[in-house]
C-alpha cells in the first residue's frame, strides 16, 4: 500500500497529490494558505483526509471506477457538495466519473474513501433492497444515524491513521482486512440511511445552482467577463437574489467571488508557464483584468504575495542563452 502525509501552501499541488482524482481547486479566502493532505492507496481502495484553513471551492470528476464517500470530521465546519449542506450526519456520495462542486469554508476537515464499484455492486445486489439500491445510485448524499457515522471513523478512520504513521507497510492480508472492512462499513451505511428531507435542501440547492451558473458563464468568458447585471439578465433572477444566493453559498458578494476565480487562473498559469511564455500583464489581460495597478492589489490580498513573486516554470535553455 502507499501512504503518505503532506502539507501545502499552493493549492495546484494539494489537487495533483490526490491519487486518481481529476479536479481544480481555488482559493477564495484572503490570505496565506495552509492545507493538509493524508492519503492511503491499496490496489482497489483509497482513504483521505483533507483540510483547509482558508475557503476554497472545488470541481472535477471523481475517479474512474470507483464508488466515493465523504463524511465532515468533528470540529470541521460543513462544506456544501453538488448542492446540498453537508450535515453531521450526512455523507457525501459520488459515483464513477461523475462531476461535483464544492464549496468549503475556512476550517473545513472531511474524511474520504473510494471502493471498486464492480466488487461494491456485487455485493450490494445480495445485502440490499431495491429501494437501497436505488439510492446508492442517485443520491449525492445519505441521511444516516450518528452511531453508523461514529462506527465508520471507529472502523476505517483509526485504521486510515494506523496505516499513516506506518507509512503505509502492510501484508496483503491487512490491505483485504482493510478492503472488506470499508465495503462493510458502506453497506450499513446504505441499510440505515433515509431520505433527506427536500424541505431543508430545496432552497440552498437553488442559490447551489445559480452560482454554479455564474461560474459556468464567467469562466466562459474571461477575457470579457460578464457584469452582474449581464448575469442576472442571463439567469433572469433580480440582483439581491444573486447577492443572497452567493451569500448563502460561498460567504461572499458574487463581484468578489468570480474575480477571485479568475485570480486563481491567473494563478495557475503563472505557476504552469515560463516568463518568456507570457508577461503577467499579459496573463493578466487574458483573465479579463485590463487595469494591472488593481489586479495586482487584489492578488495579493488573496494570495499573499504580488504576481511578480509567484514561483514560474524555469525557461528553456535556447532561451536563456538568447537572453544572456
Amino acid at each position: 500500500m502507499f501512504a503518505q502525509t503532506r502539507s501545502f501552501t499552493d493549492l495546484h499541488e494539494h489537487a495533483g497529490a490526490i491519487s486518481g482524482w481529476r479536479q481544480t481547486y481555488d482559493q477564495m479566502g484572503r490570505g496565506p494558505l495552509n492545507t493538509g493532505l493524508s492519503q492511503v492507496c491499496g490496489e482497489r481502495f483509497q482513504l483521505f483526509q483533507e483540510s483547509f484553513d482558508n475557503r476554497i471551492a472545488q470541481h472535477g470528476q471523481a475517479p474512474r471506477g470507483r464508488m466515493c464517500i465523504a463524511v465532515v470530521l468533528p470540529a470541521g465546519q460543513a462544506p456544501i457538495v453538488q448542492k446540498q449542506l453537508v450535515g453531521a450526519h450526512s455523507v457525501m456520495l459520488l459515483r464513477p466519473d461523475e462531476d461535483f462542486v464544492v464549496q468549503a469554508p475556512a476550517g473545513t476537515r472531511y474524511f474520504g474513501a473510494t471502493v471498486d464499484l464492480v466488487r461494491f455492486a456485487e455485493l450490494a445486489a445480495f445485502e440490499l433492497s431495491a429501494g437501497q439500491l436505488q439510492r446508492a445510485k442517485t443520491l449525492s448524499q445519505l441521511e444516516v444515524p450518528g452511531a453508523l457515522i461514529e462506527r465508520l471513523l471507529q472502523r476505517i478512520y483509526a485504521a486510515f491513521q494506523l496505516m499513516v504513521e506506518r507509512d503505509g507497510a502492510a501484508d496483503h492480508s491487512t490491505e483485504k482486512f482493510i478492503e472488506d472492512t470499508l465495503l462493510e462499513t458502506l453497506l450499513d451505511l446504505f441499510s440505515g440511511a433515509c431520505d433527506v428531507p427536500r424541505g431543508r435542501q430545496g432552497n440552498i440547492a437553488v442559490s447551489a445552482w445559480l452560482v454554479k451558473r455564474s461560474q459556468e458563464l464567467a469562466l466562459a468568458r474571461l477575457e470579457q467577463p460578464p457584469s452582474i447585471l449581464d448575469l442576472c439578465a442571463e439567469l433572469r433572477v433580480s440582483r439581491r437574489t444573486l447577492q443572497n444566493s452567493f451569500q448563502a453559498v460561498t460567504g461572499m458578494r458574487p463581484i468578489e467571488y468570480l474575480r477571485n476565480l479568475r485570480l486563481n487562473a491567473v494563478r495557475r498559469k503563472l505557476r504552469a508557464t515560463a516568463v518568456e511564455q507570457g508577461t503577467v500583464g499579459e496573463i493578466a489581460g487574458q483573465m479579463g483584468f485590463s487595469h494591472l495597478s488593481h489586479f495586482s492589489l487584489n492578488y495579493r490580498e488573496l494570495f499573499g504575495e504580488y504576481p511578480s513573486q509567484t514561483k514560474r516554470q524555469a525557461g528553456s535553455p535556447l532561451c536563456k542563452v538568447g537572453n544572456a
